[in-house]
C-alpha cells in the first residue's frame, strides 16, 4: 500500500500496491464456519454395547447369592418357638453341649 499527500490539505489517500485477495480471507472464514458447524453435530457412529458372559461356575455363584439374599436374617419361626418355650418354662439348656461348643470354638481360634 502506498500513501499520497495532495497539496496543503494533507489528505491521505491509500491505494493498494497490489490487489488484495479478499476472496481467500472470505473462503477461509467460510471454511472455518463449516468445520465449526460439523463439529457441533453429533457423529453418527454405531455405539457397541459392552457384553458380559458368565461361566457355568459364575452362574452357579450368582444363583447361590440370589438364594441367600432371599433367606431372612432372622428366622422368625425359630425365634417365636424359643420365646414361647422360655415363657412357658420348658426351655432347657444342655450345659454339656454349650461347654463342648465353647471349647471347640476356642481350639479353632487358636489354630487360626
Amino acid at each position: 500500500m502506498t500513501a499520497e499527500f495532495r497539496g496543503d490539505c494533507r489528505k491521505m489517500e491509500i491505494t493498494p500496491k497490489d490487489s488484495v485477495n479478499i476472496e481467500a480471507y472470505v473462503n477461509q472464514v467460510q471454511d472455518k464456519d463449516k468445520v465449526d458447524a460439523a463439529s457441533e453435530q453429533p457423529e453418527k457412529q454405531q455405539v457397541k454395547a459392552d457384553t458380559v458372559e458368565l461361566s457355568d461356575l459364575g452362574k452357579k455363584v450368582q444363583e447361590a447369592h440370589s438364594q441367600l439374599e432371599s433367606i431372612p436374617d432372622i428366622r422368625e419361626d425359630k425365634v417365636a418357638e424359643l420365646k414361647a418355650r422360655v415363657e412357658n418354662g420348658t426351655y432347657e439348656v444342655d450345659a454339656e453341649k454349650v461347654a463342648d461348643k465353647m471349647l471347640k470354638d476356642a481350639l479353632l481360634n487358636d489354630l487360626t
